[in-house]
């Protein structure tokens, strides 16, 4: 099974008119990483100053970044024939399809979500919010609320999830669950 591990930033717009900032996608065989994509994206859009304090994504840094539409057909690439996963992989996958929508294009993928996940493996876990159940776990993180930085840290526990779950009985579940 392939997989592609996903974050993706926001301008902080309203619900269902929210631009995407920035993305991170690291293509995962199971065992390591074979492609990746990182970029910032022009939202075409104001950015909130809460966003801008929490992420540090400022309008000056998405200036000359590529629009949404000159990189979804990386994206498509890049994800086509895997299973997308993020840490509340409902944001992300919303996220993108209301983005490709834009485009009159219609993007379907099948998701799973790493707080499902560690809620079935790690139910012992004090919270789990991606930068206090890394660190509890041990997972270095760093460049917090950037997406290359979370996504690589979902990485990280994803790995361990499946580790947690040798017969993979439990992420097929939820798998199934998901994406019936």
């Amino acid at each position: 099974m392939m997989y592609t591990i996903v974050d993706v930033e926001g301008n902080g717009g309203e619900f269902r008119d929210e631009r995407i900032t920035e993305i991170a996608i690291y293509k995962f065989d199971g065992r390591q990483i074979v492609d990746q994509f990182i970029s910032l994206i022009n939202p075409e859009a104001d950015i909130t100053q809460f966003v801008q304090k929490l992420t540090g994504i400022t309008p000056k840094m998405v200036r000359t970044a590529p629009k949404f539409h000159e990189v979804a057909k990386r994206i498509v690439e890049i994800t086509e024939g895997t299973t997308l996963i993020g840490h509340n992989i409902d944001f992300d996958y919303r996220m993108l399809r209301q983005s490709f929508k834009r485009l009159g294009y219609t993007y379907k993928i099948n998701t799973l979500d790493t707080i499902q996940l560690a809620k079935k493996l790690i139910p012992e876990a004090e919270s789990y919010s991606l930068g206090k159940l890394v660190k509890s776990l041990g997972i270095p993180v760093t460049d917090r609320h950037r997406a290359s930085g979370d996504a690589r840290a979902t990485l990280e526990l994803f790995k361990l999830l499946m580790s947690k779950d040798s017969n993979n009985e439990i992420i097929q579940h939820q798998f199934n669950e998901t994406n019936a």
